[in-house]
């Protein structure tokens, strides 16, 4: 009989990870002694369309071998490298090589990505039709081995410039008409009861950040999509918007309490924006390149944000020296809100048709939650804390819609290219799709108060009789609802 020899399977198991190990040091000793730099150290303006030339050069101590180094883009869609599919063969002839060689780097879309440069030694079997070795990984990415390259869009498109401006032109009007709409009176009488504010209050400004936070770390960072987390925190961090009163309104919910909430978020943005920004907004402006940082441009935000604020306080001012100015706003706020959203989707659309190239099934799914998420909060905050119906209406309106214009024109005009064209995006996303939701609301809404009226009607059992004496006929009555009196009988 046979005998077969048997190994401990935790000596086999040793065996493996000490050749692993060895391997694996082995190949960092080789190939420890080459370094790379660039000249320019990376390319951060580069216009689609547009390509421009850099310089490798790479540092060898490797004597008597050969190194061979190819280069390739991680994301081919926002920018590309020529003649990639050569191999570069550095002759090692002396113990110290410095090789310099010259590569085309192409921008094609609007975005971030990496030049990265693989190196293997002359003795590595390479099979060049061998797809792995063609491959690149995030790891690539966020090493030290990559070049950076950030693709902006061309300067002095009209289009672009008749957007922004006429952006910025809606935005002062908008906070100037909710200005002199805006009955002080009415503020003071709401707040009075200051808890549904406070709540409000709460829930936009230490809720929707946070919440906004958590969906940008976790659908956009995760896969290095930094200018897309940069659009909805600062998405999440935006007061609400006036078209909450209106959508509050067609829910039956109170108005009085969403325009006071509408004002005090409106106020207290111009502290809590640059303050959630400098506590969390740095995280969100990583430029995967050690020799540069972008730094949050507070003074930029601020000044954004008193564009807002002064137009809305000469507003007030204005309607409280003639009241009948206040009438008038409130006939036109309405529609110019319905075109302010219109010309966001629609001619924003247009004039950045990038925003077509660039979405991904992300950002669309991001700025869809945001708003969403913040209906549910404001909803559950205000039941929580024993409102009422119409209370809670107003507060879950008023949570969910963010003012989408200041957070396209904090972003447009506050951070650099290429973050302020991509980040705007989410934005944009959430304005265009807040209300679907608040349709089926109102919808349904309507369907309830419906069902409800028929079987009132029912259960009341309405007697109209009609009553003659001596040939004189009296008015209907409604018997059942006890708003009546003897004066509507008519002898």
């Amino acid at each position: 009989m046979r005998l077969e020899h048997k190994r401990c399977p935790f000596f086999m198991l040793l065996h493996i990870l000490l050749q692993l190990i060895i391997v694996a040091t082995t190949n960092c000793k080789r190939l420890s002694p080459v370094s790379l730099s660039f000249n320019p150290p990376y390319i951060h303006n580069l216009v689609s369309g547009h390509n421009t030339t850099v310089q490798l050069t790479l540092q060898s101590k490797q004597a008597k071998n050969q190194t061979n180094l190819s280069l390739r883009s991680f994301d081919d869609d926002v920018a590309n490298v020529f003649n990639t599919n050569d191999q570069w063969i550095l002759e090692q002839k002396t113990d110290d090589t410095n090789a310099t060689k010259n590569f085309t780097v192409y921008g094609k879309l609007l975005g971030k990505t990496k030049v990265c440069v693989n190196l293997h030694l002359s003795d590595d079997i390479l099979d060049p039709t061998d797809i792995s070795n063609k491959e690149l990984s995030l790891d690539c990415v966020n090493g030290s081995n990559g070049f950076s390259v950030w693709v902006v869009q061309p300067t002095g498109r009209v289009v672009n410039h008749i957007f922004l401006s006429t952006l910025i032109v809606l935005i002062i009007t908008a906070n100037f008409l909710m200005g002199c709409e805006l009955d002080l009176d009415l503020v003071l009488e709401t707040l009075k009861k200051p808890i549904p504010p406070l709540i409000g209050l709460c829930s936009q400004f230490i809720a929707m950040p946070l919440l906004a936070y958590s969906i940008a770390t976790v659908i956009f960072m995760t896969e290095g999509l930094y200018s897309f987390a940069l659009g909805m925190f600062i998405s999440g961090c935006a007061p609400g918007g006036g078209a909450s009163n209106y959508w509050t309104l067609l829910l039956d919910g109170n108005v009085p309490v969403s325009i006071t909430m509408t004002f005090i978020s409106t106020l207290a943005a111009l502290v809590m924006m640059p303050l959630w920004i400098w506590a969390l907004g740095d995280r969100f402006l990583q430029s995967q390149t050690v020799e540069f940082h972008i730094k949050i441009p507070y003074a930029n935000i601020i000044s954004s944000l008193l564009t807002m604020i002064i137009p809305l306080l000469i507003g007030i001012c204005l309607a409280c020296y003639k009241p009948v100015i206040r009438k008038n706003a409130r006939k036109i706020m309405r529609p110019f809100l319905i075109f302010v959203v219109t010309f966001l989707v629609g001619f924003g659309a247009v004039a950045n048709l990038y925003m077509f190239k660039i979405m991904v099934w992300r950002a669309i799914f991001g700025g869809l939650l945001l708003p969403w998420c913040g209906f549910t909060v404001g909803c559950f905050a205000s039941l929580l804390t024993g409102q009422d119906p119409k209370v809670v209406t107003a507060v879950a309106v008023e949570t969910g819609i963010q003012n989408t214009g200041i957070a396209i024109m904090l972003l447009k005009f506050s951070f650099p290219q290429p973050d302020a064209d991509i980040s705007a995006l989410i934005p944009v996303i959430s304005a265009s799709f807040t209300p679907l939701p608040l349709l089926v609301m109102v919808g349904i809404h309507e369907l309830i108060k419906r069902l409800n009226s028929r079987q009132s009607n029912k259960q009341s059992g309405e007697v109209t009789k009609e009553l003659n004496y001596d040939g004189m006929q009296t008015t209907p009555l409604t018997l059942g609802d006890g708003n009546w009196n003897a004066d509507d009988i008519k002898m």
